[in-house]
């Protein structure tokens, strides 16, 4: 009888791992980096091993990895404020760091970075860019995205000494259960016609269940020390606006904001938090992104991987019932 390789998840109880984590367990034993007390009622039907503990924990991250044939390392912090680039720091990039050497040590066979388009680059008119983009957020001093970088350096440099790691960097995702899109999101602002302006800049867009897919070849097909673009559409702001629009039933702006007002404003707002601090959910490093195009191109993927997304509408649509199916408070 032929014994499934051991995976050890981060991150299993986050928007694309409430997705991934069921894929993984087709082929793998299951073990959960998990907080302490966490239930996670929707892995309930999953046979799997938990770890209590965080990243910082290098106890837990060395339990998890003993004997483990596979990592996959979803968990990040995520945050568009300029107070918390510390932490995204230790949690982004010193974590990951400090997993990858644990990883290394313990023999583990392979080891599957999930990063995102913020580390590769951007671009200031509506262009796509592929994996060897160099890093161009730098002058910008976006946390997250500096942080995301430095954590694939990090990897890189395990990999050099001789862990089998592969990256995959995706892209903004729609889908069930990603609480940042819940209450107050952009697809009640778009239902509700609360909106006056499109952002001017473009992002690329995906359901997250292609996603995952995706992932899972990856760690299957996936060549050592290469990274991997899972991207699904290129879209304007104002063309993902009309797309949740067409879906929700509710109307997208007719206007869209002028890229060096937007570009301006971000300038300007910086300053101000300097004194004030950050004020979500509008803050300088989010209108950053806005203004300009995070488009990027999956040839790599296609190519190697067998990575063919489908459109992101199911994925919003998806969203859209779930957050409409809430309980009214």
């Amino acid at each position: 009888m032929v014994v499934p390789p051991l995976c050890f998840v981060t991150g299993a109880n986050g928007f694309v791992g409430r997705h991934l984590v069921p894929q993984l367990a087709a082929t793998c034993r299951l073990r959960l980096l998990l907080r302490p007390g966490q239930a996670v009622p929707q892995f309930a039907g999953l046979a799997h091993e938990r770890v209590d503990g965080r990243l910082a924990d290098l106890g837990a991250l060395q339990s998890g990895c003993a004997g483990a044939d596979l990592v996959v390392h979803l968990a990040a912090l995520v945050s568009f404020r300029r107070e918390d680039r510390a932490a995204m720091f230790a949690v982004n990039a010193d974590a990951t760091a400090a997993l990858a050497a644990i990883a290394r040590a313990a023999s583990v066979r392979r080891f599957l970075h999930v990063s995102t388009i913020s580390a590769v680059a951007y671009r200031d008119r509506p262009e796509a860019v592929d994996e060897n983009a160099p890093y161009n957020f730098g002058p910008l001093q976006l946390a997250y995205h500096d942080s995301k970088f430095a954590a694939e350096r990090a990897l890189l440099a395990e990999c050099k000494r001789g862990l089998d790691a592969v990256i995959v960097n995706l892209p903004s995702m729609y889908g069930t259960g990603d609480r940042r899109k819940s209450e107050g999101s952009l697809l009640q602002a778009v239902h509700d016609g609360a909106l006056r302006f499109s952002p001017p800049g473009g992002i690329n867009v995906a359901n997250v269940t292609d996603v995952c897919t995706g992932i899972v070849a990856a760690i299957a097909r996936g060549r050592s020390g290469e990274r991997y673009l899972l991207g699904g559409e290129n879209l304007t702001g104002a063309q993902l606006l009309q797309r949740i629009a067409a879906i929700v039933g509710g109307r997208a702006p007719r206007r869209t904001a002028p890229q060096r007002v937007v570009l301006a404003t971000a300038r300007a707002l910086r300053l101000k938090e300097r004194w004030l601090g950050s004020r979500p959910p509008v803050t300088s490093d989010l209108l950053q992104i806005a203004g300009r195009f995070l488009w990027c191109r999956s040839d790599k993927a296609e190519r190697e991987l067998g990575f063919h997304p489908g459109s992101v509408d199911a994925g919003i649509a998806a969203a859209w019932r779930e957050l409409q199916a809430r309980p009214v408070a």
